[in-house]
Order: C-alpha cells, then sequence, then structure tokens
C-alpha cells in the first residue's frame, strides 16, 4: 500500500506540475503565434499560472490542517485536469487564461502535499529518497511534454494539451480511488510556526525563492532562447528540452540519496551553483553544451525542491509537513511570478531573451550563497 501511495504521488506530481505548469513553456511560442500576441502578454501568462500557484499555495497552506494531505491532493490533481481540459479547447487569450490559472491554482495543492505523503511514517536518513522519487514524475511528465510536442504539437499546442488532460483525467481516478481518508493534520497557523523551527529558516525561505525566479526564468524561456537568439530550429530546441526532462529525472533519484548522505545545505548549494552555470551556457546556442547544460539544469532543477521539502521534514512533525511546506512555497510562489514576465518584458525591450538568463544566473548564485551553512545542525528526527 506504502509504494501504491508513493507511485500515485509521483503521478500526480507529474502532472500538476509538468503538465499543468512546465508544458506551456515549451509551447510558448507556439502559443504566441498562433494567438497573435507579443512576448510580454506571452510571458504574462506564464505569470498568470504562477501567481495562482502562489494563491494556491497561500490557501492551500490554512485548509491542509482541516482537509488532510491525502484529499487536499485528490482535489489538486482533479483541479489541475479540468484546467488542461480548458487549455485543450482554448480558442482565445481569455480561455487561455482561465486554464492556465486552473492549473497552476489546483497544482499547489498536489505539490505541496505529495512529498508529504510520499515521506510518512519514514526514517529521516531515508526522506530525501522518497521525496527524490516524487519529484522523478515532473521529469517523466517534462519527457513526455517533449516527445508529444515534437510529434503532434508542432503549430498545434492544443493537441499537446488534449492528450496531457486525458492523462491528467486517468491519474486523478487512481488519485480517488488510492488515497482515502485524510484526516487533519493541523492546521493553518501552525505552518509558520513549524518553518520557525527550521534552524536557518529565513535564508532557506530567500534561497527557495531566488531559485523559482531562476528557475521559471529558464523554463519558460529555454526555447525561445535557443530558437530565436541562437538561431535552432524548434526540433532541435525540443530536443533540449527533452534532455532538460530526462535530468529532472535523474535529479530526483540524485540529489534527494545525496542530501540524506552529505546533509541539505551542502546539496542546496551545489544544486543552485549548477543552475547559475548552466543560466550562463545555455542562451550561448554552443552545441552540445547547450544540450549538456540543459540536462544539468534538469537534473538540478528536481534536486532544490527535494533538497528544501527534506530539510524541512527533518525538523518539523510528519503531520504538520503539508502546512510548513505550504509557507516556504510561499516564497517560491512569489519568486515563480516574477521571473515569466520580467523576462517576457526583457525580451520585448532587447529584443533578446538572453538577459533573462543572465537574471536567473545572478539569482541562482545568490542562493548558492546563501544555502552555505558551517556547523550545520544535525538532522532531528521529527
Amino acid at each position: 500500500m506504502r509504494w501504491r501511495v508513493v507511485l500515485v504521488a509521483m503521478a500526480c506530481a507529474g502532472v500538476s506540475q509538468a503538465f499543468g505548469r512546465f508544458s506551456y513553456s515549451l509551447l510558448l511560442t507556439d502559443v504566441r503565434d498562433d494567438l497573435g500576441i507579443s512576448n510580454t502578454v506571452a510571458g504574462t501568462l506564464g505569470s498568470a499560472n504562477l501567481a495562482a500557484y502562489l494563491v494556491g499555495t497561500l490557501v492551500v497552506s490554512v485548509v491542509v490542517g482541516r482537509a488532510g494531505l491525502s484529499r487536499t491532493t485528490r482535489i489538486g490533481v482533479t483541479g489541475v485536469a479540468a484546467g488542461l481540459l480548458l487549455l485543450s479547447w482554448g480558442p482565445s487569450v481569455p480561455w487561455a487564461f482561465v486554464g492556465l490559472v486552473t492549473t497552476g491554482l489546483f497544482g499547489a495543492a498536489v505539490w505541496i502535499t505529495a512529498p508529504g505523503l510520499a515521506t510518512a511514517g519514514l526514517d529521516p536518513s531515508r526522506r530525501g529518497t522518497a521525496i527524490g522519487i516524487v519529484g522523478t514524475g515532473i521529469g517523466l511528465g517534462i519527457v513526455a511534454t517533449s516527445v508529444l510536442e515534437a510529434t503532434v504539437g508542432e503549430g498545434n499546442w492544443r493537441s499537446v494539451y488534449r492528450i496531457e488532460a486525458a492523462v491528467a483525467v486517468v491519474v486523478a481516478v487512481l488519485a480517488l480511488v488510492t488515497m482515502r481518508g485524510g484526516a487533519p493534520v493541523s492546521s493553518g497557523l501552525a505552518g509558520l510556526a513549524a518553518v520557525r523551527q527550521v534552524p536557518r529558516w529565513r535564508p532557506l525561505l530567500w534561497t527557495y525563492g531566488l531559485f523559482a525566479m531562476s528557475m521559471s526564468l529558464f523554463m519558460t524561456f529555454l526555447v525561445a532562447v535557443l530558437e530565436e537568439d541562437a538561431g535552432w530550429s524548434s526540433s532541435s530546441a525540443a530536443l533540449a528540452f527533452t534532455a532538460l526532462g530526462v535530468g529532472t529525472v535523474v535529479g530526483g533519484a540524485l540529489f534527494g540519496p545525496m542530501s540524506d548522505r552529505w546533509g541539505r545545505p551542502r546539496v542546496l548549494a551545489l544544486a543552485l551553483t549548477v543552475v547559475a552555470v548552466t543560466a550562463v551556457v545555455v542562451p550561448t546556442g554552443s552545441r552540445p553544451w547547450a544540450i549538456l547544460a540543459s540536462f544539468a539544469f534538469g537534473a538540478a532543477f528536481t534536486g532544490v525542491p527535494t533538497t528544501v521539502a527534506a530539510r524541512i521534514s527533518d525538523h518539523v512533525r510528519a503531520e504538520s509537513f503539508g502546512a510548513a511546506f505550504g509557507v516556504a512555497t510561499l516564497a517560491f510562489g512569489a519568486g515563480l511570478t516574477v521571473g515569466p514576465q520580467l523576462g517576457g518584458v526583457l525580451g520585448d525591450v532587447t529584443g533578446s531573451f538572453r538577459p533573462g538568463f543572465a537574471v536567473a544566473a545572478v539569482c541562482a548564485a545568490a542562493g548558492a550563497v546563501l544555502s552555505v551553512e558551517r556547523g550545520a545542525p544535525q538532522r532531528e528526527t521529527a
């Protein structure tokens, strides 16, 4: 039963994050050209998705105590499926906006709760590994999206969303069948109190927010910077996005156990350093380095949230994890909201997407510095 829950949580994470949030990054230029909008408007649509994710995080942080982890996850993945159905039809900008807002809003309910479901009852020395497995679902979803874009989505972004919506419905049904129960775990206010139990919690939240801004710039404009600044074809840019997705599959399985073994702060600093370096390499369009850098970014991309979630799990009780991680995700959501719109504006003003990647590199480097600890405390057995 435990493994069944972990695997379904992994599938829910893939649907909510890869399909509901990151598919738009790969499809951005197709959506922009099909709807006849500017880079700024296209970036604003991405920011709307992320702003909704921030609002959803705030709501989940308060209600998860009354709803429970399982029930919140079930509601979240069902809502994401509904949003993907809207996007699969969306004939205009307003409908695309509603669909992206829906997937962002309900996607927060899944990612905040899924790590807690995976680690419930586990020894602290295995929590990073368990959260890494859940994060693997995001990587598999990104790879699937890349394959769909290359095979059925060339100039037809709605077809990609149609297939993703069908998969999401199946996963939602599995979640409804598998994740039963959902007893209350903590009150909303306990989340902030629980986060304060984590050593150096303020730098941790700043680091998570800076990473979110860097990551949102990188993922939203990866395809755009390779196609329009580096002169790559759509299929070549999709290959880079696929490499990123493969990296995320590897990253969850790599950084989770690493953080169990070497400590959360060290691994967090390492992952953010990788993000900073790859944000410099990718915009050059140099082959094969840009593709290798996309792969490395993907690995670090899942490594950071996995390590942050494990760090919080080390110091709070299992029943309070959802609310506590929700508070941390507010900082993450704030960074997500700023990134795409800033990147779109910089793209319109400068005529290039490269300045956005420079900002991404600076944010990741700052996060790496903040995450460094001397004499870091040992993990607790919360």
